[in-house]
């Protein structure tokens, strides 16, 4: 309703600005907001107005600090910056006027600089300040200010606040919205003593989007942060659950960002930086329940968004009717150390990761198993300008009924994709390329030190395969194996140097056996940091250890060396 107000304001201007000749011209002066809540840290914001002559601007607050005092007519972004804040909360006024009679005043509130911590139980209600007197979540999350700590103890945790600008008849639009940068750490005993210490996988704390009137919320968690490069929103020790991400046509929009209901059913994050810890996110959904069928079931990561994960699952999510089943990155950038992204279902593309468009994605020791889908990149699908680096990574048994082909990775629409020391097995489709497919424009791939092999495609493909639109893209294939060929340092197939995978990959993924090219073709933990430090910005010291941390001070290939 906002934006049509907006909209038939707009015309409203032009028509009186088309009175000039007949009745004298008219000064006329629109805004879409008038209220801001700023960072406790100095930032810039900005916001919109409208006018068919000059603007002035000013402040009554000393901390507000103007970009300019002068505009010219038309639709202008009026920009300002703020002082860090080490007091309470405090307010002024920004005025923006046209003429002696005619202004319009934003009232800005920065949030207090005092930095408290809260701790939080499912059914508390007192000031937060301690384990004895715990507080609600909602109630934390209102009063935190940034790089403030939320302490939750275990128990199962259900929104009941409406997303800001959402609609408040609307029960799926309950949301827990983190708005501000600031770390929330479950996994602390119901009965918790000061000096506590969380354990997530004891004290279970879960964030669950089956609401108790047997609605879903659209996402369990929101994060509508703004993008801070000095702090960040930190999540750890939870689970979060229960989403369900439908009618993508509708959306709510917030500081310019429109997050919409059918993306990302667990967890919607824009324009942030995100670590989590220790969090995972299963059993969301993603359908066409109530529209236009939604995407990414588990975690849906976008405009900007810089998102770190550790130790952390996007496992066993659902998307019965259109694509992303697990983690959907665009525009945006993940890195993920040791983590899962399994058993994630999609009717349609990408059952496990989806990069689309321009995203940029960096899996370490991780795992990417047992997804299933009915097209394109049943494991990992990048498209459109899409960037993916995996080191230390398994992608196995993932499924696709799709003779689109892409069983373990799929490259579409001018994509780079480097695969170093991981393994890729075990995945099925229909079409070609079981262990990975690239097609339209063009699609780079870089292969080092790994094994891709033992993958199951049409019978006149192979394990690493392109679409004709691709078949004079050559990849950069070095010290692998693909299929039963082996590749050297020099990047060319090593006569006589035959890879079984049936014989010489055990059932722990460990290549095994005599004569093993794999075991003997491969790169040091020293040459593979050489070449991680060839990369801008440099790959994670990682890369010259396994996915289980161990040294490779032997040549063996893919993802485990013991």
């Amino acid at each position: 309703m906002k934006n049509i107000n907006y909209i038939l304001l707009c015309l409203l201007l032009v028509l009186a600005s088309c009175k000039k000749d007949k009745e004298g011209f008219e000064e006329k002066l629109l805004m879409n907001v008038d209220y801001m809540e700023v960072s406790s840290k100095t930032n810039a914001y900005s916001f919109e107005v409208l006018s068919n002559t000059t603007i002035g601007v000013e402040t009554d607050a000393d901390w507000i600090l103007l970009d300019t005092t002068a505009y010219e007519k038309g639709k202008r972004r009026i920009g300002f910056s703020t002082v860090t804040n080490a007091e309470d909360e405090r307010s002024g006024t920004i005025s923006v006027r046209i003429n002696q009679d005619e202004s319009r005043q934003v009232l800005v509130v920065q949030e207090s600089g005092k930095v408290p911590v809260f701790y939080v139980t499912v059914d508390g209600t007192g000031d937060g300040k301690s384990w004895n007197t715990p507080t609600d979540l909602n109630t934390a999350i209102e009063k935190a200010t940034t790089n403030s700590t939320i302490y939750l103890a275990e128990g199962v945790y259900k929104p009941s606040k409406t997303i800001r600008n959402g609609d408040a008849s609307e029960e799926s639009d309950y949301t827990f919205e983190i708005s501000k940068n600031i770390t929330l750490i479950g996994g602390f005993a119901e009965d918790a003593l000061p000096g506590a210490k969380p354990n997530a996988a004891l004290y279970k704390t879960i964030l669950d989007g089956q609401l108790a009137s047997g609605k879903e919320a659209f996402h369990t968690v929101t994060i509508t942060a703004a993008l801070d490069t000095e702090s960040k929103v930190h999540l750890e020790g939870l689970t979060i659950r229960g989403g369900h991400a439908t009618d993508r046509s509708t959306n709510t929009t917030i500081s310019s960002v429109k997050y919409s209901r059918g993306h990302g059913g667990g967890l919607l994050i824009a324009n942030a930086r995100v670590y989590l810890r220790q969090v995972e996110i299963t059993d969301n959904k993603a359908s066409n329940a109530k529209g236009t069928v939604g995407f990414a079931a588990g975690m849906y990561v976008f405009a900007g968004a810089d998102v770190t994960m550790e130790d952390s699952k996007v496992n066993g999510n659902t998307n019965s009717s259109n694509n992303g089943g697990g983690v959907w990155v665009a525009d945006a950038t993940l890195t993920a150390y040791h983590c899962q992204f399994n058993d994630n279902y999609a009717k349609g593309t990408a059952g496990g990761i989806h990069g689309y468009p321009n995203a940029n994605i960096y899996l370490y020791d991780s795992e990417v198993m047992n997804n299933s889908n009915t097209s394109y990149g049943a494991g990992v699908y990048m498209r459109e300008n899409s960037n993916a680096v995996l080191v230390n990574c398994l992608i196995v048994g993932n499924k696709s009924t799709s003779a689109n082909g892409g069983g373990g990775v799929m490259q579409y629409g001018g994509t780079k994709v480097d695969i170093i020391s991981s393994t890729i097995t075990g995945n099925e489709v229909v079409g070609p390329g079981g262990g990975v497919y690239r097609r339209d424009k063009v699609n780079n791939l870089t292969v080092v030190n790994s094994i891709i092999s033992g993958n199951k495609q049409a019978a006149t493909s192979k394990d690493v395969d392109a679409h004709t639109d691709n078949v004079t893209v050559i990849p950069s294939i070095k010290n692998s194996v693909t299929g039963a060929s082996t590749y050297g340092d020099a990047g060319t197939v090593v006569a006589g140097a035959v890879f079984a995978p049936s014989s010489m990959l055990n059932a722990e993924f460990l290549p095994i056996g005599t004569n093993n090219p794999a075991l003997t073709y491969g790169l040091t933990g020293t040459s593979l940091g050489a070449i991680g430090q060839g990369y801008n910005p440099q790959l994670d010291k990682r890369i010259e250890k396994d996915i289980n941390g161990e040294p490779r001070t032997g040549t063996f290939m893919g993802a485990k060396v013991k």
